[in-house]
């Protein structure tokens, strides 16, 4: 007994000394200058421009978002075949245009021939009110140009490192590396993206997210150090409760700004706010104004 207790007690005081220069260590994450002007304001951030209302990631949508209040426009690049980060969330044609095959298998002039409104509807497909209206595919660099001011969460959607590059390069080009938050599923553009633009925010991946959440349940989660600035999640996942209280409470305390999504119903906004998250990500960015109180112009958008 005595030689087993002996065995154990090494590599517990190694994990103890490990444990204690982790909390040493440690350092929260600072407030990204995207999100600097918005002090401690709940935010709206419009879910590819709020696709609940127009037709997604559109420069449409994302001229109606911002006419509506909104903080944030959410969108997604992929690429075209000629090489353009062009503003689409799927890597297919079907769901969303009149064309079909693969984003990537067309060039951007094929791309913005296509009918970006075609599938919108709000009635589960008996109407369709913005099909032959001039609704294109955008480029990101139209976006750039279109709106400068506007602060925007970009998701890099294709498994590209190259991809994570090119973004950098229109970002800074167009001196707009204070008005963006860049995310993505795949950690490999991630950190790809974070090597060539270091002063731009990102939010965490994947891996760091599981990291985040493995370290709060065991109690540890003051022990993070975030390489990201922002912690975007969905409130559960596969019927699994991700956006608790208590991991509102550690994110918060290392100094994380927490996004949810996507969240769509009022009083689901209202229990997330009132548990410290601080932006809804939405596809119905009316509904989260209104929930905050603050004054809408969509009657007099037409529609």
């Amino acid at each position: 007994m005595l030689r087993f207790a002996r065995f154990l007690f090494a590599p517990l005081l190694l994990i103890a000394i490990a444990v204690l220069v982790l909390a040493l260590t440690s350092r929260p994450a600072t407030q990204p200058a995207v999100l600097a002007a918005f002090a401690d304001q709940p935010l709206v951030i419009a879910h590819r421009g709020g696709k609940g209302l127009w037709p997604e990631n559109s420069l449409f949508a994302f001229e109606r978002a911002r006419a509506l209040g909104v903080d944030m426009l959410e969108m997604d690049l992929q690429l075209s075949s000629d090489g353009e980060l062009v503003v689409i969330h799927d890597s297919t044609l079907e769901r969303t245009t009149n064309g079909q095959g693969a984003v990537v298998a067309h060039s951007v002039a094929q791309l913005q021939a296509l009918d970006a409104g075609y599938r919108w509807s709000a009635d589960g497909g008996a109407s369709h009110p913005y099909r032959d209206q001039g609704i294109a595919i955008p480029t990101f660099a139209e976006v750039l140009e279109r709106f400068p001011g506007m602060p925007k969460v970009i998701e890099i959607k294709a498994p590209d490192a190259g991809m994570a590059a090119q973004l950098c390069t229109a970002i800074v080009a167009n001196d707009q590396q204070d008005r963006v938050l860049v995310g993505s599923f795949h950690e490999r553009s991630l950190q790809s993206f974070r090597q060539h633009c270091p002063l731009v925010a990102t939010s965490a991946g994947p891996g760091s997210i599981r990291l985040l959440l493995a370290l709060n349940w065991l109690g540890l989660g003051s022990l993070l150090s975030p390489s990201y600035q922002v912690l975007q999640i969905p409130e559960r996942h596969s019927g699994v409760q991700i956006a608790s209280p208590r991991l509102l409470r550690t994110a918060q305390a290392r100094g994380l700004n927490v996004q949810l999504w996507t969240i769509n119903e009022q009083p689901a906004m209202r229990r997330l706010l009132e548990q410290g998250a601080h932006g809804l990500i939405t596809d119905y960015p009316d509904r989260a104004l209104q929930l905050l109180g603050r004054s809408t112009q969509l009657g007099a958008l037409d529609q």
